[in-house]
């Protein structure tokens, strides 16, 4: 954009006084102050635009206060005065207001049986609002216990694997095979005075054909075997390099071979 000097003129005379463009450097003052005249002209823009600004931030803030704290005033009005959240929808602070006092002069007219109504579904409304937090912490606490527990019983899974004479393979894949497996047919607790888990069916003890509770090391045994990590001859094995509990010795003669690896037993279940 360029300015005659006419128009330069006129735009210094509105910004500021006392200044007027020349034709050349001979005519101007020598000892001008450029910074007091740019200081002027920011004294003029700020008295015409802080008004205009003023407005503008005030506007913007009434908004965002509004905005952020008339929700929270509806849910205060449901719950102290007991109006229908739909009826508040979609009103300002003043009709709010307003739609409370009529609330509270209501309440002044109401019978007693009115009242005990009132306050009967407002004692309601609080204790479904306690139900509904007690019932999401429960929830919460269980699936904290249930982590807790599978932790548990991966560690005990992970103990017998590694009591047991096995031919090679990762332990900690194993157990967790083993800990699917288990609990793909009973209820599995952990008992933490025992450190040993304890199989249920139906919320009964597991029992074997004689009447004898189903042991968390016999259904480790039968799996190993059936999956083909049992090592079948330990007579040449030290008892300290195959664990501490006393696993019988299995006949090398014995012609009952596992017809699958432990990948395939886990994945058929």
């Amino acid at each position: 954009m360029k300015l005659s000097i006419e128009q330069a003129n006129k735009l210094l005379s509105q910004l500021t006084a006392g200044v007027s463009v020349v034709e050349d450097e001979q005519t101007a003052d020598k000892d001008a102050d450029i910074q007091s005249v740019i200081i002027n002209i920011n004294d003029v823009l700020s008295k015409d635009l802080k008004p205009i600004l003023t407005e503008e931030v005030k506007s913007a803030a009434e908004s965002a206060f509004t905005a952020r704290y008339l929700g929270a005033l509806r849910s205060a009005a449901h719950r102290v005065f007991s109006i229908p959240r739909k009826e508040l929808e979609d009103l300002s602070l003043e009709q709010m207001l307003s739609k409370c006092k009529g609330a509270i002069d209501s309440r002044y007219n109401q019978t007693e049986a009115e009242k005990q109504t009132l306050l009967e579904a407002t004692v309601q409304d609080y204790e479904e609002q306690i139900e509904s937090l007690k019932a999401q912490h429960q929830e919460e606490l269980a699936a904290e216990s249930d982590k807790y527990r599978q932790k548990d019983i991966t560690s005990r899974c992970v103990s017998i694997i590694q009591q047991l004479p096995r031919k090679g393979g990762d332990i900690d894949e194993q157990a967790e095979m083993l800990k699917y497996k288990m609990q793909k047919v009973y209820e599995v607790r952990y008992n933490e005075s025992s450190g040993r888990l304890e199989l249920f069916k139906e919320g009964q003890p597991a029992m074997v054909g004689d009447n004898k509770p189903v042991t968390d090391e016999d259904f480790a045994r039968e799996w190993a075997e059936r999956t083909g990590i049992l090592m079948r001859d330990t007579r040449h094995i030290l008892p300290s390099d195959i664990g501490t509990e006393p696993w019988p010795v299995l006949n090398t003669t014995d012609t009952d071979q596992p017809g699958m690896n432990a990948i395939e037993a886990w994945a058929e279940g």
